[in-house]
């Protein structure tokens, strides 16, 4: 019994973390917002790269590890970037693993002398593996014995093993040195991903709205305060088939010292059966709060975060999550910037 609740664990993570957590599910959002709006590569313009690894906790006896790894090439001189991320969940206890690669072109266009448009195209590559060894399927159950026979005959055992498909989105990012404004297409082909191809699992068209606002909190430069300190107030909601997600966060950028508060909730739509049938319920609240540290040296920019759940992953996805980044500027003016903390920048568009 415990291998076949386990079976069922795989499938709802595998259903909840393709249609939503394997491609945003991060606690860091805002400085890692080109996981949800592929346009933030193109961001001032700058050559970066940066890694993030995350373990998810979802319950006692199960875990999964995400690892991502991007990185952006600018062409000042042409007006566009481009920018590549590589994304990888794997569960251990079952071997059961999602990746997906993206290359985002990304253009920019100035509007006014502090306000740029960069819109933005994303073709992506995404897998899935699982390794059914570690499943049990019905026809190896003896309910009078309890035996558990070693093969099945279930003609899902043979072709659920992988999967893959293309994702292909736009996106657009308005910005200043104070403000953001965002919205992003994901799986605008509607990908099939689905291990059974008989019974297709079509992505719906995911859209996504950001915004952010970047405050001055030391303007007189007092010296309680380092003299460049900031706050960046962020949020995000996106709509993926009858569900809604929301993120949002106030990160403090004390010099280079920097400490984050991050929220985040949900309206989701889900199947529910109860004695009338199948009926689609919903369940709408806080998942999860946040909180995330960072440190900037000279180009490195270092965080540590977790997130504290607060919901039943039965029927929301709410693990709790540490996760640690690290981010390299390869701008050989980042040490005598004096705006080099600071989140929105325009000053290496010129």
């Amino acid at each position: 019994m415990s291998k076949n609740r386990h079976f069922l664990t795989v499938l709802l993570l595998f259903i909840l973390v393709s249609a939503f957590g394997q491609d945003e599910y991060v606690v860091n959002q805002t400085k890692y917002t080109q996981k949800i709006n592929a346009s933030y590569f193109g961001m001032n313009e700058l050559n970066r790269v940066g890694v993030l690894y995350n373990s998810l906790k979802v319950n006692n006896a199960t875990t999964m590890d995400n690892k991502y790894l991007f990185g952006s090439l600018a062409f000042p001189d042409l007006n566009f970037t481009i920018g590549v991320d590589l994304n990888s969940f794997k569960m251990p206890t079952t071997n059961l693993t999602l990746n997906l690669a993206k290359l985002a072109y990304i253009y920019t266009i100035q509007l006014g002398n502090e306000t740029f448009l960069l819109p933005g195209l994303y073709v992506g590559f995404g897998s899935s593996n699982l390794n059914v060894d570690n499943l049990i399927f019905e026809d190896q159950l003896d309910t009078a014995t309890g035996f558990i026979n070693t093969e099945s005959i279930d003609p899902l055992a043979d072709i659920i093993a992988n999967t893959s498909y293309f994702d292909m989105g736009a996106s657009f990012i308005l910005h200043s040195e104070d403000y953001l404004i965002g919205l992003s297409l994901k799986h605008l082909n509607r990908p099939n991903t689905s291990f059974n191809k008989e019974v297709p699992y079509e992505k719906p068209i995911q859209v996504s709205v950001q915004g952010g606002y970047e405050f001055n909190i030391n303007p007189y430069e007092f010296r309680y305060l380092p003299r460049y300190s900031y706050l960046y107030a962020y949020g995000s909601v996106t709509k993926f088939g009858d569900s809604y997600f929301m993120s949002f966060s106030q990160d403090f950028q004390l010099g280079e010292f920097s400490l984050g508060f991050v929220e985040q909730a949900s309206f989701v739509s889900y199947s529910d059966n109860t004695a009338q049938g199948e009926q689609i319920a919903t369940q709408a609240g806080l998942n999860n709060i946040g909180l995330t540290v960072g440190l900037a040296l000279e180009n490195f920019d270092f965080g540590v975060h977790y997130n504290f759940p607060f919901r039943n992953t039965g029927k929301v996805f709410s693990p709790s999550m540490f996760e640690l980044s690290v981010i390299f500027d390869f701008s050989i003016y980042r040490r005598n910037n004096r705006g080099l903390y600071k989140r929105l920048q325009i000053d290496n568009y010129y």
